[in-house]
């Protein structure tokens, strides 16, 4: 009986560790960045990014509120197809400096609208070149096959980062200082 019992007491803390582990991001989630210049619209995209969020459940009535998240993307492997163009939004991103675009969620609030399917609202701190500020992103999260997915987009202002939007051509060609930061990641324990 005591040996049953002592052997119980180990396993509480196995069993808190297991229902505390996090979400983590799962291959087939990207994270792009959109935006215009005055020769056309451009799209460059990463399917390398890494996160966690802290929750131990994909059952949405669960995730009302997520005490944290975190999403980083390796500058280097955003992809524009298209190499000068891949240089040009590196240097411009400060990549030698600042390698990574990171999102620090520290306020998650899940809505469900059904069983499977709600909307969040992720207040944190953006970093892009090595510059940080804070921002609210809202999206849309599912539960698809015992999985997470969310998915959503937050329209910001380089300059406000310390990024100055690339000039080629002696100013013939200005790419815009609003781009698009949009993101469709999925989550597992």
């Amino acid at each position: 009986m005591r040996k049953s019992f002592v052997v119980g007491l180990l396993a509480i803390p196995a069993l808190a560790a297991a229902a505390l582990a996090p979400l983590s991001l799962q291959p087939g989630s990207r994270v792009w960045v959109d935006g215009t210049s005055t020769a056309r619209s451009w799209h460059c995209e990463s399917t390398r990014a890494v996160g966690t969020a802290a929750a131990s459940s994909t059952e949405l009535a669960q995730l009302a509120s997520v005490a944290s998240a975190q999403v980083t993307v390796p500058v280097s492997t955003l992809d524009c197809r298209n190499n000068t163009m891949n240089g040009h939004m590196r240097n411009a991103l400060k990549a030698d400096q600042a390698p990574e675009l990171r999102f620090r969620a520290s306020s998650v609030k899940v809505t469900p609208t059904s069983a499977d399917a709600g909307s969040v609202e992720m207040q944190g701190t953006l970093s892009i070149a090595g510059q940080d500020r804070p921002v609210t992103i809202n999206g849309t999260v599912a539960r698809e096959e015992g999985q997470i997915r969310v998915r959503g987009t937050k329209r910001v202002t380089m300059t406000e980062w310390g990024v100055r939007p690339p000039s080629l051509m002696l100013g013939a060609m200005k790419v815009a200082p609003v781009a698009t930061i949009g993101f469709d990641v999925v989550l597992k324990p």
